[in-house]
């Protein structure tokens, strides 16, 4: 395979920094440059972190796990809005404590927000589409260090655990997970995550609110299906899946 195969042979090609604006911005280049699949960018302090819908992810330097991973992914571009489950499936899985997932890319612990993933796709104009999957995990932050969230409350494994966790044996674990999940991705699509997600939903059976583009509406979660949509019970009793959206609150 040469550098634009789309699962990493050899050792791992891992970008350090000790600081920089955003680890998605390096691992965009490399993979504009040609860089292998896996390539993974790690640093200890993001001044330009970003999140979903136009959110910033900060940090104190040191304490969080932040990282891109580069995914050449050969599945159908109208499959790919499932990556975030399956990366999100992998970290909970990785994780201590036992964290369960909230649709569509939110990693909770009582409540807390513990993990957070974004997934940029690129389309170059020469060079097949790619991936960069972005993890930040609040991993070693004390109470008095969690960042202020306009959602949910932000939590960490050390608040939650009393222990601080090994970030660079994380890194490990979490590099070889997604190394074997997306293998798996691009042989069989999301069909064999379901099950694994439906064991981690921290949202199934649970009434919401969901914030829509035009509107909110209420109802009980009932899981995702094999598009990696949510299955909402509305109040008349039907079943609506959702590929877009937010959900604001879980009321039980």
């Amino acid at each position: 395979m040469d550098d634009a195969a789309p699962h990493r042979t050899g050792p791992r090609n891992i970008i350090t920094r000790a600081s920089c604006p955003s680890t998605q911005d390096i691992v965009r280049d490399e993979a504009l440059a040609g860089a292998p699949a896996g390539t993974i960018c790690v640093t200890d302090h993001q001044t330009a972190g970003r999140g979903r819908r136009g959110r910033t992810w900060s940090d104190p330097p040191g304490k969080a796990l932040m990282f891109s991973y580069l995914a050449r992914v050969t599945r159908a571009p109208e499959e790919l809005a499932t990556l975030s489950l399956l990366v999100g499936i992998v970290v909970a899985e990785s994780l201590p404590l036992g964290p369960r997932l909230r649709w569509p890319n939110d990693l909770v612990l009582n409540d807390g927000k513990v993990a957070g993933i974004l997934v940029e796709l690129v389309t170059p104009p020469d060079q097949p589409l790619f991936a960069i999957i972005g993890i930040g995990i609040n991993a070693n932050l004390t109470a008095d260090e969690l960042p202020p969230t306009d959602r949910l409350p932000a939590t960490s494994l050390l608040v939650e655990g009393g222990e601080e966790i090994d970030r660079i044996a994380l890194l490990d674990t979490l590099g070889t997970g997604l190394d074997a999940a997306l293998e798996l991705f691009d042989r069989e699509g999301f069909a064999p995550f379901v099950a694994r997600y439906a064991a981690l939903d921290g949202l199934a059976g649970h009434a919401i609110t969901l914030k829509l583009p035009q509107e909110s509406l209420s109802g009980t979660a009932v899981g995702i299906d094999t598009q990696g949509q949510l299955v909402v019970r509305l109040t008349d009793g039907s079943e609506q899946a959702f590929s877009a959206g937010e959900v604001e609150r879980v009321l039980d």
